[in-house]
Order: structure tokens, then sequence, then C-alpha cells
């Protein structure tokens, strides 16, 4: 018996959609690493570089510039809230009521008027007419539904003709060869944490995450693990997860959940916008990675020295970036035009 096995026959864990499996339980998505939502602008730091290219990926790729954008699963408020500053609006929908309420307060806090944010229930239609927006963001979200394809079929319902849907995504390609089977520990609050493993079958384009709850901190339960390991390394992987370390801490649990989820290639992506109806599918470079890139290729001296000299210098070049042609699953970006 493995260790999958041992959970499903054990622990019973209860299936459940992406927002109940996690996103219900985050203060923040992001760790409130987010720059402008939650940290001041760093011009040294090549992470907000990143963001800021990616800002202008979707502002550009979605030829949104003044105008009226949806932006599907925006977890903390991302890229609508950094988006919204150039748009005439921005509608955020989530299929967690958690996240919805944490991208309401943090454009409250911001003093974003013409961001809002509403909750979809996940599979069900989305709460819009049709063609009712110039431009759509889906930032690593359309895999977090429970019907990738469905998600598809209602973005570009809600698309007007001639409208762009920017989408980046996670394909499984990325963990084969060791990263099929992982871990990870979830600090949910101060007392409990979440041990979430990965059960990835990347040639059907599946992953299934087990979930369980503890009544343990994160320091606690790495302290479990580690006393038959002698080490101090601050970290827990799968090989260190064993049936008997389960067992021993089965009286800590608190509750066992399962969630399954579709992860599209930009190749099976790219086949079902083609079906869908989308005129023409763009599979282009990542306007974040060309911004990281330029940072580590500027030399100090020669780095803009505050936001809005690297916006001038990102601009540009970032509009011309989202526009060239990427092999497809190189770049996890695809742009679709109805």
């Amino acid at each position: 018996m493995d260790i999958f096995d041992w959970i499903k026959a054990n622990l019973k864990p209860e299936v459940c959609t992406s927002d109940r499996f996690i996103y219900d339980d985050m203060d923040s998505q992001s760790g409130r690493s987010l720059p402008i939502i939650y940290q001041p602008f760093d011009i040294r730091d090549k992470s907000h570089w990143q963001d800021r290219g990616a800002l202008f990926d979707f502002l550009y790729a979605t030829r949104g510039e003044g105008k009226r954008l949806l932006d599907f699963g925006p977890g903390d408020g991302w890229p609508s809230l950094i988006v919204a500053p150039f748009v005439s609006e921005v509608v955020g929908v989530d299929g967690s009521h958690r996240r919805v309420d944490v991208c309401t307060e943090n454009a409250a806090r911001m003093g974003l008027a013409n961001a809002r944010f509403y909750y979809a229930a996940p599979g069900s239609p989305l709460p819009f007419e049709d063609d009712s927006f110039d431009g759509v963001m889906a930032a690593s979200s359309v895999e977090q539904s429970p019907d990738p394809r469905r998600t598809l079929q209602e973005l570009f319902r809600v698309l007007r003709p001639g409208g762009h849907l920017r989408i980046t995504y996670e394909a499984l390609n990325w963990y084969r060869n060791g990263q099929e089977r992982d871990i990870w520990l979830q600090q949910t609050n101060d007392h409990q944490c979440r041990l979430i493993l990965f059960d990835r079958t990347i040639d059907r384009e599946v992953a299934v995450q087990y979930g369980i709850t503890y009544d343990l901190s994160e320091a606690e339960f790495k302290k479990i693990v580690w006393e038959d390991t002698a080490t101090d390394t601050p970290s827990v992987s799968f090989s260190k997860l064993t049936i008997p370390l389960l067992e021993r801490t089965r009286r800590s649990i608190l509750d066992a959940r399962v969630c399954t989820t579709v992860h599209p290639s930009g190749r099976t992506l790219a086949s079902w916008l083609s079906e869908i109806g989308f005129k023409k599918i763009i599979p282009s470079h990542s306007g974040g990675w060309f911004a990281a890139q330029l940072f580590e290729t500027l030399a100090d001296r020669h780095r803009p020295q505050s936001l809005s000299d690297l916006d001038a210098l990102l601009r540009p070049v970032v509009r011309v970036v989202t526009e060239m042609y990427a092999p497809i699953d190189m770049d996890p970006m695809i742009t679709a035009i109805k």
C-alpha cells in the first residue's frame, strides 16, 4: 500500500473543488508579497520588475488600456488591482468567497473605485451578459476550475467580438522527471497546518491533490518529521513522508480532503480555444519573463531609478514581446482573439 492508498482507505478524504480545498483558508494567496498591492514598489527587486512586466503583458495582450476587463480567478487581486489604474473598469470573479472578500478589501484600501469583485460558484455560468468585456485576463486560474474547457467557453461567451483573452497556465510538463509526486506544507493559522500531497499524471494532464489538516503548527509538524531524520533542515519532502509517520500523527488530524484538477498543456489549450470559436491563437513570450531578464542584463548604473522611468522602458518592449510567437509550451502564455 502506498501513501495515497493509505489516505483513501484510512482518512476517507472529502471530495471538493479548489476553493474548499485551499483558497478559502488563505488570508493571502500570495503571502502578502505582491508589490503595490501589499508592498511598496522596490526598483532594486527583480521580482518587482517581473510583476511590472506582467502588468503591461496583460494590459497590452488584452488591448485593455482604457477598456473594461474581466479578471478570472484574481486571488488577492492580481493582476486586476495593478491593471486598474490603466483601464476604465476591471471586474474580478472568483469561486472562493474568501478571495472575493480579500480582493474587495484590497481595492478599498488602495482607493480603487473602478475595481469590483464577484463570487461565482465553481463550474457555474459566469454572472455576466454575453459580450460584456473588451478583454479577459486569466492568470493560472482556468486549470483550477472543475471543467477548464467549459470555463473557456464561458470566457468566450462574455468576451466581445474582436476581444482578446490572455491566459497564463500551469502545464504539468514542468513537473516531469522527479516532481510527479510532491508535497507542500501550508500554515493555515497559528495552531494548524495542512499537508498537501500531489499525485500528477502528466501524460493525462491530471493532478490529484490530497490535503490533511493537522491540529499542529507548521513548526510542530516539522519537528515530528525530523524526529527520525537526524537533520535540522527546515523542509518537508515527499521522500520523508511514510505511512508510519501518518499513523503516528493521526491523532492530530482534523480532516482530509481531495481535489482533482485538469491542467491542459499549451497544445491542448490551443486546440480547445480553436474548437470553441476563437479566430486566432497566439502562443507568445511573457512580458514578466522579459522584465526579469532585463533586470539581470542591465548593470546597476543603467537601470531606471524610478517606477515611472521603468514603465517608460518596459511599455514599448513588452508590447512587442506579447505579440512575438513562442513555441507552444515553451512559455506558458497564450492570447486568443474572438
